[in-house]
């Protein structure tokens, strides 16, 4: 019974997070209206790689949630 409930529990964080990153695109896609603003190298840097950020970010909690499932960790 437990698995189960940690399983619909990942489900849950994995549905919060698809929703946070549709707020998050909503957000930027309104926000592209607004033209555009100098930026600081650390910005640049972060939006050049944030598909890479979000990429590792999924990957690692998908495999985190199946090592736990399976119990390999």
């Amino acid at each position: 019974m437990l698995p189960a409930i940690v399983l619909v529990a990942e489900g849950l964080v994995v549905l919060w997070f698809l929703l946070f990153l549709t707020m998050i695109t909503s957000i930027y896609l309104d926000g592209k209206d607004y033209g555009t603003a100098i930026r600081t190298s650390i910005e640049q840097a972060f939006l050049k790689h944030i598909r890479i950020f979000v990429v590792f970010g999924i990957t690692t909690a998908c495999l985190f949630t199946l090592a736990e499932a399976f119990e390999l960790v």
